[in-house]
């Protein structure tokens, strides 16, 4: 057997003896995914008209004195192809679990194009919902993590960027940090004369309105008080959204929003391009930052 294999068996033991990772009723037990070092379950959703598939990497030992923060890595499709890489393949490659003693999580939505909102006309298609009512409280069961919003964080890139910032300011006492990179932040609904929803929001919001009402410009104007009050952002410029990013680092400036800010990662738009082991310390730096 070898020792990533009898590790994980330890993980599992460990996880069960502390009450979590239960295997019974409903639930399915995580399966370990030995090529790529993460673990698997199907997570269905009365939010979802599709089950997700949520993948986990976790710390190569797990202390049972010891709960964990969660970092919330948002695929930015919905599809198994891949075609942008993996947020968890990414995290490995960085020992992000063990360098910041972290659990890592990656929610991945096949009910329809991540925007991470709800949409108001499709039930089956209430993202928000499920990330929020679903997978946080079934991470929280299945997993030894410190259970506070302060201890669970969010990142992504393009859309899942986007979707990090506006799944915060919508749900403060949930989540606590976002780090975004390269996010089409300025998008307003309007779709260049071609009515709205432009790159799949409109499969996700259902109507021009609900997406309207979601967009990360105007969530951060409206939180700009809580915003202030502790440094909760990290934004990261890249080379296919770099003006809108740079334009969101304008408007959070022009409203004294605290932000980290680097315009510096003009990198490919995809996950392996190099960007993600410095969003992650920049956002695990300012957590741990007093």
């Amino acid at each position: 057997m070898c020792r990533a294999h009898s590790l994980s068996r330890i993980i599992v033991i460990l996880c069960i003896a502390l009450g979590f990772q239960p295997a019974f009723g409903q639930e399915k037990p995580a399966v370990l995914n030995e090529a790529r070092g993460f673990w698997e379950y199907p997570q269905p959703s009365e939010f979802l008209s599709k089950p997700a598939r949520v993948q986990v990497l976790l710390p190569d030992q797990i202390d049972p004195q010891k709960r964990y923060p969660v970092i919330y890595v948002l695929p930015v499709d919905s599809s198994a192809n891949e075609r942008w890489g993996h947020g968890l393949d990414e995290a490995r490659k960085a020992d992000i679990a063990n360098k910041y003693g972290v659990i890592c999580v990656y929610p991945i939505i096949e009910s329809g194009i991540p925007w991470y909102g709800n949409s108001a006309t499709d039930k089956g298609n209430r993202q928000d919902d499920f990330i929020v009512r679903t997978l946080v409280p079934s991470i929280d069961a299945r997993y030894p993590t410190k259970p506070d919003k302060e201890a669970r964080w969010l990142l992504g890139f393009s859309k899942s960027g986007w979707g990090a910032y506006t799944l915060l300011l919508r749900n403060q006492e949930t989540f606590g940090y976002a780090a975004a990179w390269d996010s089409p932040f300025m998008l307003d609904g309007e779709d260049k004369g071609r009515g709205w929803g432009p790159l799949g929001s409109s499969e996700n919001f259902g109507t021009a309105e609900a997406m309207k009402a979601n967009l990360p410009t105007k969530l951060a104007v409206e939180n700009a008080a809580w915003l202030k009050q502790r440094n909760r952002l990290v934004l990261g410029v890249g080379i296919d959204w770099g003006e809108q990013c740079k334009q969101m680092h304008q408007l959070l400036e022009a409203n004294a929003i605290p932000h980290v800010y680097r315009p510096d990662l003009l990198l490919t738009h995809e996950w392996k391009s190099g960007w993600f082991a410095p969003m992650a310390e920049e956002l695990v730096k300012l957590v741990r930052t007093p």
